[in-house]
């Protein structure tokens, strides 16, 4: 053989070597577990609901004035954003208390709360006209 080939086949068998080694001893990316995101207590959780129902509410509100009562930073609202979106019945429970807040502030549930629902009137009934036997 000749000094090239020998030196081909040389490498050719290095860069085997290496491609099988780094295949077997790859080191994984470290994967986190998410056991469960952090807790989230249930003032936390009101706090959520109330800040985002103010918003709702009053749709020219920015979150830096909606939070503002509550004496939350935007880092700590947005943290506990996070920790909330991480439990979806946590989402759940706040979807449905916008939705129940929503519909309690709607034009129509205002307008059926301002005006009693008209109960009908009992008709008299006719006399059944009597049929003559034969």
């Amino acid at each position: 053989m000749t000094t090239k080939r020998i030196r081909f086949v040389v490498l050719l068998t290095f860069l085997g070597a290496l491609g099988v080694l780094v295949a077997v001893l790859r080191p994984q990316a470290e994967e986190v577990e998410e056991n469960e995101a952090p807790a989230v207590s249930e003032s936390d959780l009101q706090i959520y609901i109330k800040v985002y129902t103010a918003m709702q509410e009053d749709h020219d509100l920015v979150i830096d004035n909606a939070i503002k009562p509550y004496q939350i930073s935007l880092d700590d609202f947005r943290q506990l954003e996070r920790r909330v979106q991480g439990q979806s019945r946590l989402v759940d429970r706040v979807r449905q208390a916008l939705l129940d807040s929503a519909k309690a502030h709607s034009v129509f549930a205002q307008a059926a709360a301002a005006t009693p629902t008209p109960t009908p009137q009992s008709t008299p009934t006719e006399p059944k006209p009597q049929h003559k036997k034969k």
